[in-house]
Order: structure tokens, then C-alpha cells, then sequence
């Protein structure tokens, strides 16, 4: 007996429509949320749109170099009356207060669907508010440019006021700020420009200490260095390098390969490595990271604004800026490579 398939089954694709979702109850959300100098950075109180503080330095000791140092060696005869010579007044650096802001409005209809993965849509939206500010103030401390507000904040075409960032302190380290004086080559920071063609533009030993013996004949002892990927990727890989002089401690009965830096014991200190997103691709950002805080006049806050109409207006804001205590602790090197040391 022949069989006879069935020709009247009812289908998922009959019913259409008619099914109900498969829509899992959570929201994805991978966006990097690591802010290694908002989070790691000292904070310090800021009281007006303006933050200043100052600066000062030793009197030279002599130069060891000199043709005859001898005659650099600071001595007095006995009996001899005192001399004085005219002190060197203190000097006052700035920064501007940096607003950040983001702004959310969810009708209250949405609010009141039910959603998947969440419960109350501002709520979520407010939480997501508060990640992009953080990710925005950290993207700010590297990079933002000195900017005074002239005009009131609604009128048409004013800029805002903006902050001095690590990058313009490290490389003209003289804020246009009418109470700053200048600051002498040994005060400012420490750039270096790597020259050449791949590998000799790449991130290594020779690279990397004769910057840090520069920051530190201006007094700082470096301990911290924020690198993007391509260039702790090279670090990283130094050891496969046969003229590398990298070592790694690890235990013989560890079976564990590893193969990364995220300390590097040098002549002029030991450094902590960090893998910083915000960081120029083709630069590593050094400091003596005691010397650079936060200064907040406003923290985070989030604040429910008026309704106009049926939704629900929310804002997140701050208010903060740099500070910089002495440019000389601060520096970075640039015109590295991209591509990695050691790999093909």
C-alpha cells in the first residue's frame, strides 16, 4: 500500500502574523566603556570657571658637562658678607571649566509599552547617557584645545568654553590664559618625533629610553605610559626581536606563555602600561602621573527636565577640567609605526 503524504499541514508560514515573537529579553551591548584616566586620575575641587595653580623650580646646580665644572661649584669665602641674587617669582598656569552634556526624551507612551529587555525605556536611556559622557570627558582630558566662551550660551554662533588638553600641554605647554607666564625649556614638556621608516620608526628599547631620559633631566620620574593598540602590541612583542634585551619573570613550573608588558623596568623608573583606546594610533602618551588630576566644579549629575508636551526630558552633565601641575612630568613620543614589531 502506497503512502500518501498529507497535503493540508498547517505551516508557520500559513499562520504568518499570527505567531508570536521569539525576541530574547535582553539588550546586547559590546561599545567599549574603559576610561582609564577619568577613573584613574586623581580629583581635586575646582571653584570657578577658571582653575589656576602655580608652579615653581630649583635654581640650577651646575652643569656637569661644562668645560670645567669646577668653576660651576657654588662656594662662599669665610667672613664674606652675604650676596643676594634676584628671586624667581612663581608662576601661574590655567585651565578653562569643560561642560560635557547628553540629552535623552522618551515619549511617555514608550515608557509605558512593554519592552523587551528592559523595563522603563528612560531609565535605560539614562543609563546609556551617563556611559557616552564618560566616554566623552576621557575622549576630552586627551585631546580638546583651549576655547574661552565670549557670548552668552543661546545666543547665535557662541562656542563654548573648552579645556586644555594632555596633548596641547604636553606639546605648547603655555595655555592662552592672560594670568600664565611662560615657561622655560626645562618647564615645559617632553615631544618626541621618531624619524625613518619601519623598524626603525617602531616603538622599542632605543625609542623609548632616550625619550624617558629627557623627561627625566627635566626632573620627572615617568611612571605611567597610555599606548594604543599597535604600539603595546609592539612592546609586547619586543622579545621576539633576537637583539631584544626584554625578559619576562615568570616561574619555570608555570606551563603559562606570556606574552605581554604591562610593566617595564627601565634606567629611569618603572613603567605601568596601559592599553588606552583614546591614544593616536602612531603615538604613546608618558607622565609622572601624580602631576596630572581632575579638577571637577560640577560632578556628574542627572537631572529631569520640564515636560513640554507627553514625554519625559532627561540630561546628564558635567563640569571639570585639566590640571596640570608641572608640564614637565608629562610628554609623549610620536611618528611611531603602526604595523608590529616582530610579526609578519
Amino acid at each position: 500500500m502506497a503512502f500518501v503524504a498529507s497535503t493540508g499541514v498547517l505551516n508557520s508560514f500559513d499562520i504568518g502574523t499570527g505567531n508570536r515573537e521569539d525576541l530574547l529579553d535582553i539588550i546586547t551591548n559590546i561599545s567599549p566603556m574603559d576610561t582609564l584616566m577619568l577613573s584613574g586620575l586623581e580629583k581635586v575641587p575646582a571653584n570657578n570657571i577658571i582653575h589656576e595653580w602655580l608652579t615653581d623650580t630649583l635654581a640650577s646646580f651646575g652643569n656637569p658637562d661644562a668645560v670645567n665644572p669646577n668653576l660651576e661649584v657654588q662656594a662662599v669665602a669665610e667672613g664674606s658678607d652675604a650676596n643676594f641674587t634676584a628671586l624667581v617669582p612663581r608662576k601661574r598656569l590655567c585651565n578653562n571649566t569643560h561642560i560635557i552634556r547628553r540629552t535623552f526624551d522618551v515619549s511617555d507612551t514608550q515608557r509605558d509599552i512593554n519592552t523587551a529587555g528592559i523595563r522603563d525605556e528612560y531609565v535605560y536611556q539614562l543609563r546609556k547617557a551617563s556611559m557616552e559622557l564618560a566616554r566623552f570627558i576621557e575622549f576630552a582630558i586627551m585631546f580638546s584645545q583651549q576655547q574661552f566662551q565670549v557670548a552668552q550660551g543661546n545666543a547665535v554662533g557662541a562656542a563654548p568654553r573648552k579645556m586644555e588638553g594632555l596633548y596641547q600641554y604636553a606639546s605648547d605647554n603655555d595655555p592662552t590664559c592672560a594670568t600664565t607666564l611662560g615657561l622655560g625649556s626645562s618647564e615645559v614638556g617632553t615631544v618626541t618625533t621618531v624619524t625613518g621608516t619601519s623598524p626603525t620608526s617602531c616603538l622599542d628599547e632605543c625609542n623609548l629610553n632616550a625619550h624617558l631620559e629627557l623627561m627625566w633631566q627635566k626632573g620627572a620620574m615617568t611612571d605611567t605610559m597610555w599606548a594604543p593598540s599597535p604600539q603595546k602590541r609592539s612592546l609586547s612583542n619586543l622579545t621576539l626581536n633576537p637583539n631584544s634585551n626584554v625578559r619576562y619573570n615568570i616561574n619555570v613550573a608555570d606551563k603559562t606563555f606570556i606574552n605581554t608588558v604591562d610593566h617595564i623596568q627601565t634606567d629611569f623608573g618603572t613603567l605601568r602600561v596601559f592599553l588606552h583606546r583614546y591614544q593616536k594610533s602612531s603615538r604613546v602618551f608618558l607622565a609622572e602621573v601624580n602631576k596630572i588630576r581632575i579638577a571637577v566644579l560640577r560632578p556628574v549629575l542627572a537631572v529631569e527636565l520640564a515636560k513640554l508636551g507627553s514625554s519625559t526630558k532627561g540630561m546628564v552633565e558635567w563640569e571639570g577640567t585639566l590640571e596640570v601641575l608641572a608640564p614637565n612630568a608629562i610628554g609623549y613620543i610620536t611618528g611611531l609605526c603602526t604595523g608590529v614589531t616582530g610579526c609578519p
